[in-house]
């Protein structure tokens, strides 16, 4: 049963399980979307004076290689999965506990032995509630481990990264003395540059899936996480229902080269590259990219996609339905748990 009430979804209720299931069922729900920096921003790992690259063959046609900017798959859903877990205890899902086989909230759970008083990364995790369902947990003593229903891989920026990053200097005054240094420099990437990524959802219910696209959609904030800068706008293209996987994250960044190399009013070397110039090539490169595929593929595009957006925002905006929505999600993920 769904409690989102996100009626553009109902029509494809047969693209998800009805209840968390005890074995695959091969129900893939990707999100195809453009990840567009909008500030200065730094993908490296932590303490790393450099950011991430990797050298790959610059489109599917074009075979020269060029380096590209990687941003590594934890660099993307570790923020998407700290968000909903903050949206989780904003709407009262912590404490809460389970006994004889119920669900109880609030002041009563924090009377039962063990209850959850919360759910963090990495060290903290609960195992019951709906991220830890939902995205997995490694190896916890007396729980196990849970693989990840959410397929997540290493994004590559669509132009070289000579071109879409500075070396930065930052300077220290000393008031007294009237002097300045230099204290460090990093290597930023610039604003509005644009990472092509794919999220492959397998076996969620309706529910999970609304609650992993609001992670997305509602994340703001990615990169070196003490350097608390990287303000990025998820722009979600389209949705796929399918039972296989669609392409690689590459695939999708060097299909879009080729077409805007191809392209007369673009220049990749020197021009600028806006969100606009590669949305009119999106059509064509999923097309390109999935022609091949050996499986059935239904598409959610356009106008669909528009109103299935405005619903899931509506949703979230609602405070009263949106607490509904998350406890029933809670509920049903940790039931799961209790029966499995």
């Amino acid at each position: 049963m769904s409690f989102t009430g996100i009626e553009t979804l109902e029509k494809y209720a047969h693209r998800f399980v009805p209840e968390i299931p005890q074995t695959p069922t091969g129900r893939y729900a990707s999100i195809i979307l453009l990840r567009e920096t909008k500030s200065y921003s730094i993908f490296t790992t932590e303490g790393g004076e450099q950011q991430d690259v990797e050298q790959t063959q610059a489109g599917l046609r074009h075979t020269e290689r060029v380096d590209r900017l990687v941003m590594f798959k934890r660099k993307q859903v570790a923020p998407e999965r700290r968000t909903g877990k903050a949206l989780l205890r904003q709407v009262g899902i912590f404490p809460y506990a389970i006994q004889n086989g119920r669900v109880i909230y609030g002041e009563e759970a924090t009377k039962v032995k063990g209850y959850y008083e919360d759910c963090y990364l990495t060290a903290g995790l609960c195992t019951h509630c709906p991220d830890c369902l939902i995205y997995g947990y490694a190896a916890i003593e007396a729980e196990g481990a849970r693989k990840s229903r959410v397929m997540a891989d290493s994004c590559f920026s669509i132009r070289p990264y000579p071109l879409i990053q500075r070396l930065m200097k930052f300077n220290t005054i000393d008031e007294r003395k009237q002097t300045s240094e230099t204290i460090t420099e990093y290597d930023y990437t610039l604003p509005e540059v644009l990472l092509p990524s794919v999220i492959t959802t397998v076996d969620l219910t309706m529910d999970e899936f609304v609650y992993v696209l609001g992670n997305v959609l509602r994340t703001t904030r990615y990169g070196k996480e003490s350097s608390r800068q990287g303000f990025i706008r998820n722009h979600i293209l389209a949705i796929a229902f399918s039972d296989v996987e669609l392409f690689a994250n590459l695939e999708f960044a060097q299909a879009l080269y080729d077409a805007l190399a191809d392209d007369p009013e673009i220049n990749l070397e020197e021009g600028f590259l806006s969100l606009a110039d590669v949305e009119k090539h999106v059509p064509g490169v999923l097309k390109l990219l999935t022609d091949g595929i050996y499986g059935r593929l239904e598409w959610v595009q356009g106008e669909e996609l528009q109103k299935l957006l405005g619903e899931v925002r509506a949703l979230y905006q609602d405070e009263a339905r949106l607490a509904e929505f998350l406890r029933n999600l809670n509920t049903a993920s940790a039931s799961f748990v209790v029966k499995s």
